[in-house]
């Protein structure tokens, strides 16, 4: 079947190193995108740093946030899906973050929150461009359900308490890495593969007419999920693996090369 939808990770995968959108890989989703191919950002990122990629694309489609957390439009129009971190749950991970002294980020009603900014807020703002607000006791100020959690430390401290906290709340929440420093939360049941099967459904496409393209842990689900799913060269090996086909390096246009051999050259 030809491929309908194409859902591309950013960090590491669509964009380079330096930040930014290579020409080809635009040139390559403008010309599947005018043969009628839908194309969706999928992302860990807040949509505040997500639709500004959309926008420099020319997309129209809703963009994956939270690692599937979230569907918004990308006119940044109201959710068309939410599945935030039950309130309790949230207290609990941002009072441990606390006790151990690990820096944690709260993301809530499209903002981020910290208890203050520090070299962890500094780190996090420089790769994705997302401004912090401080708000002193995060534990005083959460009082609704947040989007995501995250903690921001280590690699070998992120390591560590992901095989803690993903054992204690298994069946409960979702507990992964995205980058090495970066441990998440999510609510239970939450994916990127599970967001795209949500948005896959609302257009009545079923996964043969899929292609995700992805770089780390938390795509693996929706390169799971998708008909083809690729992998950029510079992928870990454990993820290259899940994959169907693996293409460039994200330095060197891997996006373009995978819509190019799937999506322009295929003959359905």
């Amino acid at each position: 079947m030809p491929i309908k939808l194409v859902a591309i990770d950013i960090d590491d995968t669509l964009i380079t190193d330096e930040l930014i959108i290579p020409q080809g890989c635009k040139e390559a989703i403008n010309k599947a995108r005018r043969r009628g191919v839908k194309v969706v950002l999928a992302t860990g990122r807040m949509p505040a740093s997500t639709i500004p990629f959309a926008e420099e694309l020319g997309l129209s489609e809703p963009v994956i946030c939270y690692n599937g957390a979230l569907i918004q439009a990308a006119n940044d129009g109201p959710p068309l899906i939410h599945h935030p971190v039950p309130l309790e749950l949230a207290r609990e991970i941002v009072a441990l973050g606390k006790a151990e002294g690990l820096h944690v980020n709260i993301y809530l009603d499209g903002l981020m929150y910290v208890a203050e900014l520090n070299e962890y807020t500094e780190f996090y703002s420089s790769f994705t461009k997302t401004k912090a607000h401080p708000v002193g006791d995060l534990l005083a100020f959460i009082d609704r359900p947040p989007t995501k959690i995250l903690y921001v430390c280590e690699g070998s401290i992120a390591e560590k308490w992901q095989r803690i906290l993903a054992e204690r709340y298994q069946g409960q929440l979702e507990v992964f890495r995205s980058k090495p420093q970066y441990l998440e939360f999510t609510n239970i049941g939450v994916s990127k593969g599970a967001a795209l099967k949500e948005l896959a459904g609302l257009y009545g496409l079923v996964p043969d007419e899929v292609m995700a393209i992805g770089d780390s842990f938390n795509d693996i689900s929706m390169l799971e999920y998708a008909g083809i799913g690729v992998a950029v060269a510079n992928a870990p090996a454990a993820v290259r693996s899940k994959a169907d086909y693996v293409t460039r390096s994200n330095e060197e246009c891997g996006v373009a090369e995978a819509i190019q051999r799937f999506v322009l050259n295929s003959e359905g």
